[in-house]
């Protein structure tokens, strides 16, 4: 630590007690990172994409009808170019289709999309699933 003493400036045989302490926790952080860095390789299982959609809101917009919905990547393998369709049926005939593409969804993530479709979705059944994913 630098002392100064008039106009000179003489360094401190010994360190100031904020260094060490500085330098204490900066280690800590260091190891704690390299530890969950380790233990993230540790339980890594490559496998496929495995997904979950709950619909979380419908809302009637202007002459359509808004569904908001997220979507969870279950498993710890990213997908990317991730194809979301909903389709929208009544008496066994699919009225609407409507679709929606996320660049990528995280491993273990959730991301949140919408679809809009003209006809009300609470008059019939609402279905959305994944049509399909990349690898990336």
């Amino acid at each position: 630590m630098t002392i100064s003493k008039g106009r000179k400036n003489v360094e401190s045989p010994e360190p100031h007690w904020v260094e060490w302490l500085t330098g204490a926790v900066c280690t800590l952080l260091v190891i704690a990172m390299l530890g969950w860095i380790g233990y993230d390789i540790y339980r890594y299982k490559p496998d496929r994409a495995r997904f979950e959609i709950a619909v979380t809101d419908v809302e009637a917009q202007a002459g359509q009808y808004r569904v908001s919905f997220h979507i969870r990547n279950l498993s710890m393998t990213t997908a990317a170019q991730v194809h979301v369709r909903g389709d929208l049926q009544q008496n066994a005939a699919t009225l609407e289709s409507v679709d929606v593409t996320f660049d990528y969804v995280a491993s273990e993530s959730r991301d949140t999309g919408t679809l809009f479709f003209r006809n009300n979705p609470q008059n019939g059944t609402l279905i959305i699933n994944v049509v399909g994913y990349t690898e990336p």
